[in-house]
């Protein structure tokens, strides 16, 4: 019964645990009726709600939003990085291809590198914590980057070349263009008083975490459903350094799954508003927390 007990607080914050579980176990044990082996459901299910609420507390407190703070600013510099890396990715691979054959010439690495190139300036401002140039900058582009994408293809402009056909056109220019809109739109929810700019080692690290995530996604699978699984393998390994690091993998996340297709939904026009709406969601009350947070976390701590 004690040990059945116990793997019910182990639910709770190890703190709480610290301070309170002998107690809670103690009291458990002494209203429990005689002879009963296990927890009630209703016992399991109070222990649970209890465990669940002291959590949430602590995800939404003051100390929290703290972490929360620094996170959204340290996210809003990752998203620009990740995109520049991810597009360097696709404009290396088209160079690969044009080595290896002569039919096929530098004009499409050319330009996806040159698609790759306003996420670097866009990096490096919100890099100098310039977050509202940035964001000025993340939404030019993101503008620019649509009409490129539906540009007709006799032009020569996109890398990308999109079928129009009723909707499908229109889905597949939104596909494209939502990394670019959800990457403008952290950077504009970014709390305005945000931390000093991060230091150029941490920079690296973090750096290197989105690089590592991409070059994870080249190992082959039996099953390209198992890709999202490195990406998150990955990101958890850094994430559980600090709290501030978890939050912002948290919020990148949905970044990082619509450039990635994860499941396909991306890939489908009518799962189009879910993606946004739920990435947007994410970003909606992750701001809101990050805004509320009186002070920012030191950058030495992310």
């Amino acid at each position: 019964m004690e040990d059945r007990y116990r793997r019910l607080l182990a639910w709770y914050p190890k703190e709480h645990r610290a301070s309170h579980e002998e107690e809670m176990v103690a009291v458990l044990l002494a209203a429990a009726t005689p002879g009963r082996d296990r927890p009630s459901a209703r016992e399991t299910f109070d222990l649970l709600r209890g465990a669940f609420a002291i959590r949430l507390h602590r995800a939404v407190g003051p100390v929290s939003r703290r972490h929360w703070h620094a996170a959204f600013n340290l996210a809003a510099l990752l998203a620009p990085i990740w995109l520049l890396i991810l597009d360097l990715g696709r404009a290396t691979a088209y160079a690969g291809h044009a080595l290896r054959s002569a039919n096929n010439g530098p004009e499409m690495a050319l330009k996806t590198l040159a698609m790759a190139l306003p996420y670097g300036v866009i990096a490096f401002l919100a890099w100098r914590n310039s977050r509202k140039v940035a964001a000025a900058v993340a939404w030019g582009w993101t503008v620019l980057y649509a009409g490129l994408v539906a540009s007709p293809p006799d032009l020569g402009l996109s890398p990308i070349h999109v079928v129009w056909n009723g909707s499908t056109g229109f889905a597949s220019v939104v596909r494209f263009v939502l990394p670019a809109c959800l990457a403008a739109v952290m950077l504009t929810f970014t709390p305005s008083s945000g931390p000093a700019p991060l230091g150029t080692r941490r920079l690296v690290g973090w750096t290197a975490v989105l690089l590592a995530s991409v070059v994870a996604l080249q190992i082959p699978l039996p099953a390209a459903s198992y890709l999202p699984l490195l990406v998150l393998a990955v990101a958890a390994v850094v994430a559980v350094c600090s709290p501030v690091g978890r939050r912002a993998v948290f919020i990148v996340l949905p970044l990082m799954g619509v450039t990635l297709g994860w499941l396909r939904w991306v890939e489908e026009p009518a799962n189009l508003p879910v993606v946004a709406a739920l990435s947007m969601a994410v970003l909606t009350v992750t701001a809101w927390l990050a805004r509320t947070g009186t002070t920012a976390s030191s950058p030495a701590n992310v």
